[in-house]
């Protein structure tokens, strides 16, 4: 299977958001996605999100937010037909299948 693609790089500037600490960052990030919250975990170098569409279960995306860059990270999983749109039940099994809490506690590789 392959690697885990780097989708979007998006900073926190980008969005005006650079003065916020980390969780409102994130809050806010959603905000202007216009997203809920699906999942959110925290790690020491980084978050790992799904952001979904109110009302809309299976729009899932997947952001890692990289702390030290204040930059997020979208994520686009090499799986056969899909382009996103996951449901929230998923988050867990997808998190295993593609080792996402790694990524998200050490975002350095997605830098490259």
């Amino acid at each position: 299977m392959d690697a885990v693609k780097i989708d979007d790089i998006l900073r926190l500037q980008d969005f005006g958001l650079e003065r916020l600490d980390e969780d409102e960052a994130i809050v806010g990030f959603a905000k202007r996605a216009e997203a809920r919250i699906a999942h959110w975990l925290d790690f020491a170098k980084g978050a790992l999100l799904m952001l979904m569409v109110p009302d809309d279960p299976e729009s899932g995306c997947l952001y890692i937010y990289d702390r030290s860059r204040e930059t997020f990270y979208s994520l686009a999983l090499p799986i056969e037909g899909r382009f996103g749109g996951f449901r929230e039940e998923e988050f867990d099994g997808l998190c295993q299948t593609f080792g996402l809490k790694a990524l998200a506690s050490n975002p350095r590789p997605l830098r490259a």
